[in-house]
């Protein structure tokens, strides 16, 4: 069931990026526009990947570290809306910041998140790989 939802995140992600047509003063812009979107997906299976590993660890025994995700870890449907909600949230923050013609900090927020998020990521990957690992 999570990997279905990790992959469905992602596809999603990557298939969301709305049909434009484009205007000749927007021509430098499509590279950026590009990395934007990909920015976007990376968010948002991120974001998915959290919520598989975290709630997946927490089956095996292990614990929330975050005190304040604690109690909405314990129930799952909730930690997926928060962690949906995270991903819009800072995909929609984006896409105001580039529409108001702050492209490079539209990126940056993104590239921030992202990275805050894979940091977490390899946290849990790791943690799930030792919950794994003792049970065998």
């Amino acid at each position: 069931m999570g990997r279905i939802l990790v992959i469905t995140v992602f596809v999603y992600g990557l298939c969301a990026g709305p049909a434009f047509a484009q205007q000749q003063n927007d021509a430098p812009h499509t590279g950026a526009r590009a990395t934007l979107i990909s920015l976007a997906a990376a968010s948002a299976s991120l974001q998915a990947y959290d919520t598989y590993s975290t709630l997946s660890a927490v089956r095996l025994g292990a614990v929330e570290a975050n005190p304040v995700m604690e109690a909405v870890t314990r129930r799952p449907v909730a930690l997926v809306a928060v962690k949906a909600g995270v991903a819009a949230s800072s995909i929609l923050a984006s896409t105001h910041l580039w529409k108001q013609h702050h492209r490079k900090a539209a990126v940056a927020l993104l590239a921030i998140t992202n990275g805050m998020m894979a940091a977490v990521a390899v946290h849990n990957a790791s943690v799930l790989h030792s919950m794994r690992e003792s049970r065998r």
